[in-house]
């Protein structure tokens, strides 16, 4: 475990002040990012969902066994056996099997670099900002490059993998009489880890059979599985075998391809295990709400940021005194929160007048038609009711 250091930078008021003013430039642009983005993204989401209805009403279910020539061109679902019958090639383990996939798998025992910023404001609007890094080995199977620590002499990193990580995937992958496409075969994951053995080692190049250990479950160790030093490597190897899948995709020829719809919606869909058509579509469809909602809740913050850094100067004048400062900053944060969260929604119902104008215009008429009802009852409650004459009169 590596220590922490601190780094300690002051920055003047005058200097401040200048980079809130610099920031103002930032906010706008996020601000127009977050519009394009919010806009983008309702056009996308009624897009993709007119798409999958309109694939879920004209998909067509056939057998995997035969290909039916009246269903060329059209969207189809069908349920099989993957299977493939190609022969991949790991050339760093010596692997030769009948697989869908053979996927190496190489993470590197390296330093990671953790910080953390506390900032402290001075009398007379300066700032002080404390940094603190923190050092820590893990595995990681991407390279970490430690020249851009801010203490690179004492946790260096391995330049580059001595072996890197990798995919064989089949180019002939069937299921009964239909041949998939590289994206279908893409999308089968699903296998098992090769138990790793000696034989495998001597495969590895020179440099490394010497410390390699095959003792820990899938693993193959290059250093010391019980107490790693950074350049240790560990490698796996899963295989993908033949598995039943469920597929939706175009129709063309013998071939299973890329559907399009009218509204530009892509469906070349695979899931292991059998599963029925409808329950494919459904799965889209929470993915097309789930990718929506993180799109909006993203422009939201995009926008909230934006509006805080063209209003940072005046927390930055009120900084002269810390007191006012901190008054300052809670205003600017509550500002931009209700700036931005109007804005969004804005855009929101904007996108949607214009990409669902019919829906729209329902909503708005019944949410007028609702305050209309609110307004007389209102109005009802506030006539007096007439007295009642006395009796005998």
């Amino acid at each position: 475990m590596g220590q922490q250091y601190t780094s300690t930078t002051r920055v003047g008021w005058g200097q401040r002040l200048m980079q809130s003013f610099k920031g103002i430039v930032t906010g706008i642009i996020l601000i127009l990012v977050a519009v394009v983005l919010l806009w983008w993204n309702e056009g996308r989401a009624v897009n993709t969902a007119k798409g999958l209805a309109e694939g879920a009403a004209a998909v067509v279910a056939v057998a995997a066994d035969s290909v039916d020539p009246a269903n060329e061109g059209r969207l189809v679902h069908l349920s099989g056996q993957a299977q493939s019958g190609e022969t991949l090639t790991d050339p760093v383990l010596g692997v030769q099997q009948r697989a869908i996939a053979l996927i190496r798998e190489v993470e590197m025992y390296q330093w990671r670099e953790d910080s953390r910023t506390e900032t402290r404001s001075r009398v007379g609007g300066g700032e002080e900002r404390v940094t603190t890094y923190s050092y820590r080995t893990d595995w990681s199977s991407r390279q970490i490059d430690s020249s851009r620590f801010n203490q690179p002499g004492q946790h260096r990193n391995p330049s580059s993998f001595p072996v890197s990580g990798d995919t064989r995937q089949a180019g002939d992958v069937s299921v009964g009489a239909f041949a998939l496409s590289s994206r279908l075969v893409g999308q089968i994951s699903q296998g098992d880890y090769l138990r790793l053995d000696e034989s495998h080692v001597a495969s590895l190049p020179e440099a490394l059979q010497a410390r390699a250990s095959t003792e820990h479950a899938d693993w193959l160790y290059i250093g010391n599985p019980m107490s790693p030093e950074v350049g240790d490597l560990r490698i796996r190897l899963k295989v993908v075998e033949d598995q039943p899948v469920s597929i939706l995709a175009r129709q063309s020829g013998s071939n299973l391809i890329t559907h399009t719809t009218s509204r530009g919606t892509t469906i070349e869909r695979l899931r292991a295990g059998h599963h029925s058509a409808e329950a494919m579509f459904e799965q889209m469809v929470r993915e097309n709400t789930i990718m929506t909602w993180g799109l909006r809740l993203l422009g939201l913050v995009l926008a909230i940021v934006g509006f805080g850094a063209i209003l940072k100067p005046i927390q930055v004048v009120a900084d002269v005194l810390p007191l006012l400062g901190s008054i300052a900053a809670a205003g600017v944060g509550l500002v931009s929160a209700v700036l931005g969260s109007v804005l969004s929604l804005l855009v929101i119902a904007l996108a949607w007048l214009f990409y669902r104008p019919v829906l729209s215009i329902v909503l708005l008429a019944i949410c007028a038609g609702l305050v209309y009802l609110v307004r007389q009852r209102g109005k009802a409650k506030s006539v007096p009711e007439p007295v009642p004459p006395e009796a005998g009169n």
